[in-house]
């Protein structure tokens, strides 16, 4: 190929070569254009003793159990590459570096559909993570919180979480509150922690007769007609597949 020859202002030549041409300029059929595959990640976030020990206590695998439980629901679309799930503790997404090394290493492309689905300590971790992730441009589709907890000043000292409020940015926002006719030691523990008082934000806010510890219940327990969290996320998720 020919190449131009040009001077600079000191008297140096230099050839500038000119780009190949891929495609004939008379050529104007229609070319597949590579696109980002479509792919949900949802991470589920744990409290207190649930991935690790805390203090004397745990791993209990509370928010675990509800992570299977949607997994055999989601079977079929791991196969083919469309799903991917991950358990982290409340500690693991919390500051730039541990996000960046337990969440962002999950996501493919920042268009990516994201859930978030956080118990306890990790219900409210989780949420601050939706609002950072948010300002950072990836597509935070859904937050559920789980019996969100972290308000008490006791507990913010003695554990790795945000000290101010959360302010969840997503697309959507499920939270769903303990309130047990027959309490367990669980129930004390939140209470300890201090429940997250939520009066607005959520598209649904709803309470459920059961204990704080049953993250696998307070995900599949009916509150919409006759849809649960885990429904309306499997449904949300479904939706960006054709």
């Amino acid at each position: 190929m020919a190449a131009e020859t040009v001077t600079c202002a000191k008297g140096n030549n230099y050839k500038l070569h000119k780009e190949h041409a891929l495609t004939d300029k008379k050529d104007v059929s229609d070319k597949p254009v590579p696109v980002e595959s479509t792919k949900a990640i949802v991470v589920f976030v744990g409290g207190a003793g649930d991935k690790e020990r805390y203090y004397f206590s745990g791993p209990y695998g509370n928010i675990q159990e509800a992570r299977k439980d949607f997994d055999e629901r989601t079977t079929s679309l791991a196969k083919e590459g469309k799903y991917k799930s991950e358990w982290l503790g409340y500690n693991e997404v919390r500051g730039k570096q541990d996000i960046q090394r337990h969440v962002l290493s999950l996501i493919p492309y920042k268009s990516c559909p994201v859930y978030i689905v956080g118990h306890s300590l990790g219900g409210w971790n989780g949420a601050h993570l939706t609002k950072i992730m948010s300002e950072w441009g990836y597509r935070i589709q859904m937050l559920i919180t789980l019996d969100p907890v972290g308000e008490g000043a006791l507990v913010w000292l003695g554990s790795d979480i945000y000290r101010e409020r959360p302010d969840p940015i997503a697309a959507d926002w499920i939270n769903i509150k303990a309130m047990p006719t027959k309490r367990d030691s669980s129930d004390g523990v939140a209470d300890f922690g201090e429940k997250w008082l939520i009066s607005c934000g959520p598209s649904l806010n709803v309470n459920i007769d059961t204990n704080h510890a049953n993250a696998l219940g307070l995900f599949t327990a009916r509150i919409a007609g006759s849809k649960s969290a885990a429904d309306m996320l499997f449904d949300s998720i479904m939706k960006d597949f054709p």
